[in-house]
Protein backbone atom coordinates (compact mmCIF):
# COMPACT_ATOMS: atom_id res chain seq x y z
CA UNK A 1 0.00 0.00 0.00
CA UNK A 2 2.71 2.38 1.27
CA UNK A 3 4.71 2.04 -2.49
CA UNK A 4 1.18 2.23 -4.16
CA UNK A 5 0.69 5.60 -2.26
CA UNK A 6 4.34 6.91 -2.74
CA UNK A 7 3.97 5.84 -6.77
CA UNK A 8 0.46 7.45 -7.73
CA UNK A 9 1.57 10.49 -5.50
CA UNK A 10 4.84 10.88 -7.23
CA UNK A 11 3.24 9.66 -10.93
CA UNK A 12 -0.61 9.68 -10.98
CA UNK A 13 -2.37 6.85 -11.63
CA UNK A 14 -0.46 6.56 -15.42
CA UNK A 15 2.36 4.69 -13.37
CA UNK A 16 2.99 1.40 -14.50
CA UNK A 17 2.46 -1.70 -11.84
CA UNK A 18 5.61 -2.34 -13.01
CA UNK A 19 6.74 0.71 -10.58
CA UNK A 20 5.00 -0.15 -7.29
CA UNK A 21 6.37 -3.85 -7.73
CA UNK A 22 10.04 -1.86 -7.55
CA UNK A 23 8.91 0.61 -4.94
CA UNK A 24 7.79 -2.64 -2.76
CA UNK A 25 10.75 -4.65 -3.63
CA UNK A 26 8.75 -7.35 -5.50
CA UNK A 27 7.98 -8.97 -8.57
CA UNK A 28 5.31 -7.94 -10.34
CA UNK A 29 3.91 -11.01 -10.32
CA UNK A 30 3.58 -10.75 -6.53
CA UNK A 31 1.15 -7.66 -7.19
CA UNK A 32 -0.82 -9.18 -9.73
CA UNK A 33 -1.54 -11.93 -7.51
CA UNK A 34 -2.39 -9.37 -4.61
CA UNK A 35 -4.75 -7.86 -7.13
CA UNK A 36 -5.84 -8.90 -10.02
CA UNK A 37 -5.83 -5.34 -11.24
CA UNK A 38 -4.96 -1.46 -10.92
CA UNK A 39 -8.59 -0.48 -10.16
CA UNK A 40 -8.25 -3.49 -7.02
CA UNK A 41 -4.84 -1.89 -6.16
CA UNK A 42 -7.17 1.70 -6.43
CA UNK A 43 -9.77 0.46 -4.10
CA UNK A 44 -7.09 -0.41 -1.61
CA UNK A 45 -5.21 2.34 -1.51
CA UNK A 46 -8.41 4.58 -1.14
CA UNK A 47 -9.80 1.73 1.72
CA UNK A 48 -6.72 2.64 3.60
CA UNK A 49 -6.86 6.39 3.42
CA UNK A 50 -10.35 6.05 4.41
CA UNK A 51 -9.05 3.94 7.29
CA UNK A 52 -6.66 6.73 8.00
CA UNK A 53 -8.89 9.65 7.73
CA UNK A 54 -11.81 7.44 10.31
CA UNK A 55 -8.73 6.98 13.05
CA UNK A 56 -7.00 9.83 12.88
CA UNK A 57 -10.38 11.29 13.63
CA UNK A 58 -11.09 9.23 16.58
CA UNK A 59 -8.15 9.64 18.03
CA UNK A 60 -8.52 13.11 17.98
CA UNK A 61 -11.39 13.26 19.64
CA UNK A 62 -10.72 11.18 22.67
CA UNK A 63 -7.41 12.21 23.33
CA UNK A 64 -8.20 16.45 22.63
CA UNK A 65 -11.05 18.58 25.20
CA UNK A 66 -10.67 21.33 23.27
CA UNK A 67 -12.21 20.77 19.87
CA UNK A 68 -10.26 23.18 18.01
CA UNK A 69 -7.35 21.23 18.64
CA UNK A 70 -9.16 18.08 17.60
CA UNK A 71 -9.79 19.83 14.69
CA UNK A 72 -6.10 20.59 13.89
CA UNK A 73 -4.83 17.59 15.39
CA UNK A 74 -6.79 15.86 12.50
CA UNK A 75 -5.65 17.91 10.15
CA UNK A 76 -1.94 17.91 11.36
CA UNK A 77 -1.89 14.40 10.88
CA UNK A 78 -3.72 13.60 8.26
CA UNK A 79 -1.21 15.56 6.26
CA UNK A 80 1.93 14.26 7.93
CA UNK A 81 4.55 12.59 6.37
CA UNK A 82 4.11 9.17 4.70
CA UNK A 83 0.09 9.75 5.77
CA UNK A 84 -1.34 8.95 2.10
CA UNK A 85 -4.23 10.98 2.81
CA UNK A 86 -5.06 12.91 -0.34
CA UNK A 87 -2.51 10.98 -3.04
CA UNK A 88 -3.82 11.63 -6.45
CA UNK A 89 -5.82 8.65 -7.91
CA UNK A 90 -7.82 8.26 -11.13
CA UNK A 91 -11.50 9.15 -11.58
CA UNK A 92 -13.60 6.19 -9.95
CA UNK A 93 -14.21 3.83 -12.36
CA UNK A 94 -18.16 2.97 -13.12
CA UNK A 95 -17.34 -0.67 -14.48
CA UNK A 96 -15.49 -1.42 -11.49
CA UNK A 97 -17.79 -2.88 -8.37
CA UNK A 98 -16.55 -1.81 -5.22
CA UNK A 99 -16.69 -3.60 -2.35
CA UNK A 100 -19.06 -3.14 0.55
CA UNK A 101 -16.28 -2.64 2.81
CA UNK A 102 -15.49 0.43 0.64
CA UNK A 103 -18.89 1.92 0.35
CA UNK A 104 -19.47 1.65 4.35
CA UNK A 105 -16.04 3.80 5.15
CA UNK A 106 -16.70 5.26 1.97
CA UNK A 107 -20.13 6.71 3.92
CA UNK A 108 -18.46 7.05 7.55
CA UNK A 109 -15.87 9.48 6.93
CA UNK A 110 -17.99 12.50 6.33
CA UNK A 111 -19.81 11.55 9.43
CA UNK A 112 -16.67 11.13 11.57
CA UNK A 113 -15.47 14.62 9.85
CA UNK A 114 -19.02 16.79 10.43
CA UNK A 115 -18.33 15.76 13.92
CA UNK A 116 -15.24 17.71 13.85
CA UNK A 117 -16.25 20.38 12.31
CA UNK A 118 -19.47 20.85 13.92
CA UNK A 119 -17.61 20.68 17.78
CA UNK A 120 -15.09 23.36 16.51
CA UNK A 121 -18.52 25.32 15.55
CA UNK A 122 -20.18 25.14 18.72
CA UNK A 123 -17.37 25.63 20.78
CA UNK A 124 -17.08 29.08 18.53
CA UNK A 125 -13.98 28.19 17.29
CA UNK A 126 -14.30 27.88 13.97
CA UNK A 127 -16.19 29.68 11.75
CA UNK A 128 -19.80 29.09 10.65
CA UNK A 129 -19.62 29.10 6.91
CA UNK A 130 -17.08 26.35 6.90
CA UNK A 131 -18.70 22.53 6.25
CA UNK A 132 -17.06 19.35 6.69
CA UNK A 133 -16.69 18.94 2.88
CA UNK A 134 -14.31 21.83 2.82
CA UNK A 135 -11.99 20.34 5.33
CA UNK A 136 -11.87 17.61 3.12
CA UNK A 137 -11.13 19.03 0.03
CA UNK A 138 -8.22 21.25 2.37
CA UNK A 139 -6.36 18.38 2.51
CA UNK A 140 -7.05 17.21 -1.47
CA UNK A 141 -5.60 20.49 -2.20
CA UNK A 142 -3.18 20.61 0.21
CA UNK A 143 -1.52 17.30 -1.06
CA UNK A 144 -0.98 18.06 -4.90
CA UNK A 145 1.18 15.67 -6.65
CA UNK A 146 4.67 17.53 -6.61
CA UNK A 147 7.51 16.28 -8.00
CA UNK A 148 9.76 16.03 -4.31
CA UNK A 149 10.61 13.66 -1.86
CA UNK A 150 7.88 12.79 0.53
CA UNK A 151 9.61 14.56 3.43
CA UNK A 152 9.35 17.83 1.60
CA UNK A 153 5.91 17.18 0.24
CA UNK A 154 5.32 16.51 4.01
CA UNK A 155 6.80 19.79 5.19
CA UNK A 156 5.47 21.78 2.56
CA UNK A 157 1.75 20.52 3.95
CA UNK A 158 2.57 21.57 7.28
CA UNK A 159 3.28 25.14 6.08
CA UNK A 160 0.51 25.88 3.65
CA UNK A 161 -2.01 24.22 6.45
CA UNK A 162 -0.40 27.14 8.76
CA UNK A 163 -1.26 29.54 6.82
CA UNK A 164 -5.04 27.84 6.60
CA UNK A 165 -5.58 27.42 9.83
CA UNK A 166 -5.32 31.04 10.44
CA UNK A 167 -8.70 31.20 7.85
CA UNK A 168 -10.49 28.72 9.56
CA UNK A 169 -10.65 30.71 12.89
CA UNK A 170 -13.90 33.05 13.32
CA UNK A 171 -13.72 36.58 12.72
CA UNK A 172 -12.72 36.91 9.32
CA UNK A 173 -14.41 37.99 6.07
CA UNK A 174 -17.45 36.04 4.97
CA UNK A 175 -16.43 32.93 2.53
CA UNK A 176 -17.29 33.57 -1.26
CA UNK A 177 -19.22 31.37 -2.93
CA UNK A 178 -21.24 28.34 -1.32
CA UNK A 179 -19.33 25.17 0.12
CA UNK A 180 -19.64 22.10 -1.95
CA UNK A 181 -22.58 19.92 -0.82
CA UNK A 182 -22.37 16.16 -0.69
CA UNK A 183 -22.72 15.23 -4.29
CA UNK A 184 -20.16 17.49 -5.38
CA UNK A 185 -17.83 16.57 -2.89
CA UNK A 186 -17.75 13.54 -3.83
CA UNK A 187 -17.75 13.78 -7.23
CA UNK A 188 -14.75 15.92 -6.59
CA UNK A 189 -12.86 13.51 -4.57
CA UNK A 190 -13.84 10.93 -6.96
CA UNK A 191 -11.84 13.12 -9.83
CA UNK A 192 -15.01 12.90 -11.62
CA UNK A 193 -16.71 16.38 -13.50
CA UNK A 194 -19.24 17.74 -11.46
CA UNK A 195 -22.46 18.25 -12.98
Amino acid sequence: MRAAREVFAEQGFAAPMAEVAKRAGVGVASVYRRYPSKHELVEQVRIAGFRLLLAEAEQARAEESDPWAALVRFMRRCLREGSGIGTVLPPMDPQHVYSDEFRALQRRVPKAIEDLVSAAQRAGELRQDVEWPDILLLLKHLNPRLPATEQRRAELRSRYLGLVLEGLRPGGPELPGPPPDRAEWQALCDNQPVQ
